[in-house]
């Protein structure tokens, strides 16, 4: 895939023409989909490269001058564009002055250099100062020059799929909702780190993953699913909590318990797939209570079925 970056002022430089969809894309769910396969639709009939335009960072960042935690961390969420073919990614430099930018300028500035067959956009899509820009006016502004396509609410038991409500639903540890609206199961990527290796002393061994701060992390809880290494696919355990019953002290962790797995991994990337949420955390009696509540919970993952049907 094609990376391109732009800044407000700059000149943008893509070889040929495009079909594009346009959004700040966080989670890449049902809703954004339907607008990444209504641009391969069109490119198809059009002969044109897919493009997907996005801003980095966040605008509600850079507005609110805050720090806000996403579905993935931005790198993650290049890799699942590229894994849903598209060819070029546009990412606009996302500053207090693009913000304030009329609409007149954001359509003569970028969209008019970027070749445009046609454009995708969702319903609710806004842009410019004040979210002035709406996909009205860019259906008139962009008449005799290139096609616009709206696409309607996307909805899931009666209600829009969005990125909020994705948020809220990992803020309430409910995977299955999540994985639902996404249209693929959640996941996270990141780099297996040393940690206290309490699973190794109750022998279940875990993979300790650090991940991206930017990155919002599941509720805390016990889940299993299945981890990418090496291009391989394993059934898992996951753990995301505290620790307690071993000491009341221990920071949030995320470990994985990999089954019929034993390599050294440490400082290696790996994905976790999150399918099923099995049991809140909870505070043992005694080591032995939690062993034998750990070998259930394994059992669970063991009985998974055979995957490789993932996202990325």
């Amino acid at each position: 895939m094609e990376i391109v970056y732009f800044d407000i002022n700059d000149p943008i430089e893509i070889n040929g023409s495009l079909s594009a969809c346009i959004g700040y894309f966080d989670g890449l769910h049902r809703g954004h989909q339907a607008l990444v396969n209504k641009v391969k639709e069109e490119a198809k009939k059009n002969g044109s490269r897919t493009c997907l335009i996005t801003f980095f960072p966040d605008p509600k960042d850079v507005i609110t001058n805050t720090k806000n935690k996403h579905i993935q961390d931005f790198d993650t969420r290049l890799k699942i564009i590229e894994s849903m073919g598209i060819d070029v990614c546009v990412i606009g430099h996302f500053s207090i002055e693009l913000c304030h930018t009329s609409k007149d300028d954001f359509f003569n500035k970028v969209l008019m250099n970027l070749n445009l067959k046609c454009l995708v956009c969702g319903f609710d899509f806004h842009y410019a100062d004040k979210g002035s820009g709406n996909y009205e006016t860019l259906m008139a502004a962009a008449k005799d020059k290139f096609d616009v396509y709206v696409i309607d609410s996307v909805n899931y038991h009666g209600e829009k799929i969005s990125s909020t409500r994705i948020r809220n639903a990992i803020i309430d540890g409910n995977i299955e909702l999540v994985n639902n609206m996404l249209g693929y199961d959640y996941h996270l990527r990141g780099q297996v780190v040393h940690g206290k290796r309490y699973g190794h002393i109750l022998g279940f061994p875990t993979a300790n993953l650090s991940i991206n701060d930017e990155t919002l992390i599941l509720k805390e809880g016990v889940y299993i699913g299945y981890t990418k290494v090496n291009d391989v696919y394993y059934k898992s355990m996951i753990n995301i909590g505290y620790n307690e019953t071993i000491a009341s002290d221990n920071p949030k962790t995320i470990e994985v318990h990999i089954l019929d797995f034993n390599d050294d991994i440490y400082d290696c990337e790996i994905l976790v797939y999150f399918t099923t949420k099995i049991r809140d955390t909870k505070k043992f009696a005694s080591l032995e209570e939690l062993k034998k509540q750990l070998s259930a919970d394994v059992k669970k993952a063991g009985d998974l079925d055979e995957r490789q049907d993932f996202i990325l």
